[in-house]
């Protein structure tokens, strides 16, 4: 879907294998920039390749004009058709230091991350040409540029990106949806992370990964307040929760996603993690 004259989003729609055949199904947002070349944030699932190649061809070009993937962060829906992108156009890949390890060696990143069906979204690691330490400003060409902010809390090398020209956000997975599932690194690096896309005055647009364009400031700030609140009845009930001892591996994590009357496979050790984060500085 073409977004301005130049910003196109792509959505990609995969499943995660759950387990005993049960498999939950999600989707996610590529960015497609059609400059002089042409620029992707994030490259989907494994397989994408093909959805994105037919996408650009579509619109007249080839993608072997693909110079650069941004990628938001390390996780298998963002990185997992890299690897095949860059070995058919040759591209430089940049993501923030945060997430390189996980980027270059999947196999770390699935033992301390344990996403369900890991390798069947991504399962080849990918070189990141160029790390990206602070907030920077890259100029893709006259009237294309990007701001790369840092926004950990979802995990620790998050980044955002703001179109200038076009007054756009997008915010990757930085803003929780309401009710979906709670995943992130570190509670209190997120509710910053929200706090100053709430802050930013620089876009009319605000675009995420697994939700449609938001053009209406009301509708905008009604996701945000939505999800400050939902990080706030969670932050609530862990902490009543996590104070008790415990039985049994993610017995605790299972009482909060009881309590919160959230479907009950949420209680997953990458969730646990996720309500631990609340307890650290």
């Amino acid at each position: 879907m073409q977004l301005t004259d130049k910003l196109h989003q792509l959505r990609i729609d995969f499943e995660i294998p759950l387990g005993t055949g049960k498999t939950l199904s999600r989707f996610v947002n590529v960015l497609i920039i059609f400059g002089e070349k042409l620029t992707l944030v994030d490259s989907g699932v494994k397989g994408t390749e093909t959805q994105i190649f037919d996408y650009i061809r579509s619109h007249g070009r080839s993608e072997a004009e693909i110079e650069t993937i941004i990628l938001s962060h390390s996780h298998p829906d963002h990185i997992g058709g890299a690897y095949e992108i860059q070995k058919n156009t040759h591209c430089r890949i940049l993501a923030h230091a945060g997430e390189q390890n996980w980027i270059e060696h999947i196999e770390i990143q699935n033992a301390q991350r344990p996403v369900p069906g890991f390798f069947t979204l991504v399962n080849q690691s990918v070189k990141v040409d160029e790390v990206i330490t602070e907030n920077r400003t890259l100029s893709l060409q006259s009237g294309i540029t990007l701001q790369l902010i840092h926004s950990p809390g979802h995990s620790a090398g998050s980044l955002n990106i703001l179109f200038v020209e076009d007054r756009v956000l997008f915010t990757a997975d930085s803003i929780p949806l309401k009710n979906d599932i709670p995943n992130y690194d570190n509670y209190q690096d997120l509710v910053n992370s929200l706090n100053a896309i709430k802050n930013n005055t620089s876009y009319h647009v605000l675009l995420t990964s697994w939700t449609p364009e938001l053009t209406d400031r009301r509708a905008i700030d009604q996701m945000l307040d939505e999800a400050e609140q939902y990080m706030n009845s969670i932050d609530t009930v862990v902490k009543e929760i996590y104070s008790r001892p415990q039985s049994a591996e993610l017995e605790n994590c299972r009482l909060v996603i009881e309590k919160l009357q959230l479907p009950s496979f949420f209680a997953m050790p990458i969730v646990d993690k996720a309500f631990s984060s609340h307890f650290t500085g």
